[in-house]
């Protein structure tokens, strides 16, 4: 006693599930999304960081360059700085440039920058920040002291913090072992406690500086900088500092703020240090002023040149670290710095988006609509970020959220995609038990062609008909099993190129194919013939590799195909007995590419195709016109071509000469046209219609066709 097979409630209990809890589980789904992208442990990823790093340097690209600070100047070691040939010139007149050009390389003695510093506090400027570190106790110390003596409270002097390894073969630093790098003892003493100022800025995980603190705590927190440097407080960082010393104003402690930006390197262009000493450049009105141009001013002084290697990543790529301190003191001057936005309001905005991408996929039916709609979520996040950054200098993390969006949308997309792909599945197993498979596609596709397609309807289509030669003789002579075997391997190939080319086999009739293109779906008359042409060559190609692989096998024989093509309207439906049917076309645009596979026989090629084909596809494709025949079933003649190639191969170089002899022949010149369809035959070869023409052009010459001659020729076979 059989089993009755398993009902649908039984076997489908997981897909009524899903549709019907489908709000449930997309909504379930979208909070475990922010909680996971909002959760410190993902926020903290080096990818994720990465990104919201990217994501922040296009902010400055987009909101472009801020005007400048005119209380901010640069005054920069530069290449200039080491050309001694142009510095030369003006060596005699000048200490400096003399001290300069006996020194060419770095670092240069102290006596240089102490008349830097002495050239632009004497010329009025408010604050000299030098971002060089004078660690080291050399023997000019006293004259860059008595410099930094002379001016108090108006010097910020440079020092940094390195970290270096206890264990030469270790790569691990701890914490700990911070080497500190300050002005000496004389130098601080001479400038003053409160003159020091720490240049180094925190990276990023890509090596990139979007940050910097008001102080430092680095100092403070190393014991084995104890009594070396007073290590109960904090330290001011070095453009704070210098901002400070200029406005007489406090600044706040905080640490890890938004670096904000001027733009790019050489915003600020840098005055090279040797004009400060050239008496021309000094006193002219696009140089110094005479020192008019320094008064009152924040200057800046460090090295800017290349080869000195002072620079850093920044958003805006590399930048001498004296620029960066700069853009940093005129924004901190001018009270345009950043701020990120607060975890609640990132939180708050995260969870909107969310579940905005949530309702859409929930609600949005079409999943086109839906891909468009998180994308349209993701453009105003990154339209709403950039105002809030650009016109209120808010920094809103946008990479977690735009996470929660993305993956909340693709959720959406492929849930309602797997759904809808779990109810076809179900749909055709139950169909395939009563109809075809290619019917049940038609039914899944639309129910409304389905009910047309069972009662029949008229469709143009491009039909393909191919044919193996002498199957009957071959079938007779075969072993059954070599029959078979080899037909199955020319049908798979051949197959294989009507399918590449979203054709449908309509059926196998003993060793012929029938296939078609626009009886379940088309992509246009012109397209559905260039397809069934390009399958025809690639058959062509097939058959050619086929044979020879099979003229190595002695169980296999070399076998010829005829095809011919034919595009017109068919008759698309379901036919048959109420126990078998079968969905396919019928009607003379089939009969005719029948008739065209059989005219290959006589006019010795092995495809055909009709004029409406032709028509169609001759911007694609390279034609060899055969004849004007008359065939059966037709009441008018019709041309009928050879496909050469596509149109990526060149003609062949007789095509031109071939077409103008057959011009002649129904112009009725003859002779003409006899010499030269054998001047070209002699240039290909052997070829049947040159030949054929040939012959024809002889008997007319002796025996002139009736008046009414039109040039066609009745195919004798079917």
């Amino acid at each position: 006693m059989s089993t009755p097979p398993p009902s649908t409630k039984a076997r489908f209990p997981l897909l009524r599930w899903l549709r019907r809890g489908r709000v449930s589980v997309i909504l379930g789904v979208t909070l475990v999304i922010f909680l996971i992208v909002q959760s410190d442990a993902f926020r903290g990823m080096e990818t994720v960081q990465r990104w919201e790093g990217q994501a922040h340097d296009i902010r400055f690209r987009l909101r472009g360059p801020l005007p400048l600070n005119p209380d901010v100047l640069i005054v920069g070691v530069s290449t200039s700085s080491f050309d001694q040939k142009g510095i030369e010139a003006y060596a005699q007149k000048s200490e400096p440039l003399r001290l300069m050009v006996e020194n060419p390389g770095w670092p240069w003695p102290r006596t240089i920058h102490a008349h830097v510093i002495e050239r632009l506090l004497a010329a009025g400027a408010r604050v000299v920040a030098v971002d060089i570190v004078f660690a080291a106790n050399k023997a000019e110390d006293a004259a860059l002291a008595e410099v930094l003596a002379k001016y108090p409270g108006r010097i910020v002097l440079a020092a940094t913090t390195q970290m270096q390894s206890a264990d030469p073969l270790s790569d691990k630093i701890s914490r700990t072992q911070f080497i500190a790098q300050q002005p000496n003892s004389k130098l601080l003493a001479a400038a003053g406690a409160e003159s020091m100022g720490f240049v180094t800025f925190a990276s990023d995980v890509d090596d990139v500086r979007r940050h910097f603190d008001y102080r430092t705590s680095d100092v403070r927190e190393n014991p084995t900088l104890a009594g070396v440097v007073d290590d109960t407080r904090d330290l001011w960082k070095f453009a704070p500092l210098a901002v400070a010393k200029f406005t007489g104003k406090p600044l706040p402690s905080e640490y890890d703020q938004p670096l904000n930006f001027t733009g790019p390197a050489r915003s600020y262009q840098a005055r090279p240090v040797e004009e400060l000493f050239i008496d021309s450049v000094w006193r002219s009105e696009t140089g110094g002023r005479g020192g008019a141009a320094f008064r009152d001013k924040l200057v800046f002084y460090g090295p800017i040149a290349e080869v000195l290697h002072d620079t850093l990543n920044t958003p805006y790529g590399e930048m001498p670290g004296v620029e960066i301190h700069a853009q940093l003191a005129a924004s901190l001057l001018e009270g345009r710095t950043l701020r990120d936005a607060s975890p609640l309001l990132t939180r708050t905005l995260a969870l909107l988006g969310t579940l905005a991408a949530a309702l859409a996929v929930l609600f949005i039916p079409n999943a086109i609509a839906q891909v468009a709609a998180v994308l349209a979520l993701g453009a105003l996040l990154a339209f709403g970020t950039q105002l809030a950054f650009t016109h209120g200098g808010v920094l809103v993390p946008v990479v977690p959220t735009i996470f929660g969006l993305a993956l909340t949308g693709a959720l959406g997309v492929v849930y309602q995609f797997l759904l809808e792909q779990w109810e076809k599945a179900h749909t055709r197993k139950v169909l395939n038990r009563f109809v075809s498979k290619r019917i049940a596609a038609v039914v899944l596709r639309n129910a409304e062609e389905f009910e047309n397609a069972r009662r029949g309807e008229k469709r143009p289509v491009a039909i393909l008909f191919s044919d193996i030669r002498s199957f009957t003789s071959w079938s007779e002579k075969a072993e059954p099993e070599h029959l078979v075997g080899q037909l199955n391997e020319y049908f798979e190939r051949m197959v294989n190129h009507i399918e590449a080319q979203d054709g449908n086999v309509q059926k196998f009739i003993g060793d012929a194919i029938l296939a078609a293109w626009g009886d379940t779906h088309t992509n246009g008359p012109a397209d559905d013939a260039a397809r069934a042409v390009r399958t025809a060559l690639a058959m062509r190609k097939s058959l050619g590799e086929l044979n020879s692989a099979w003229a190595e096998r002695p169980e296999r024989i070399v076998i010829t195909i005829g095809i011919g093509i034919n595009h017109g309207d068919v008759v698309v439906g379901e036919v048959g007995h109420p126990e078998r049917r079968e969905y396919t076309v019928l009607g003379d645009g089939v009969n005719f590419a029948a008739r065209m596979e059989s005219a290959t026989k006589q006019f010795h090629t092995d495809c055909l195709v009709g004029e409406s084909v032709e028509a169609l596809t001759r911007a694609r494709f390279i034609y060899r016109h055969v004849d004007y025949v008359r065939v059966k079933g037709k009441t008018r003649p019709v041309n009928i071509y050879i496909p050469l190639s596509d149109h990526l191969t060149p003609p062949p170089e007789w095509l031109a000469d071939y077409h103008r002899a057959r011009a002649l022949y129904i112009a009725r010149d003859f002779p003409a046209a006899a010499a030269l369809f054998r001047e070209v035959k002699e240039r290909i070869g052997e070829d049947f219609l040159c030949q054929q023409y040939a012959d024809r052009c002889t008997h007319y010459t002796t025996e002139p066709p009736p008046p009414d001659w039109d040039g066609s020729y009745t195919l004798t076979e079917k």
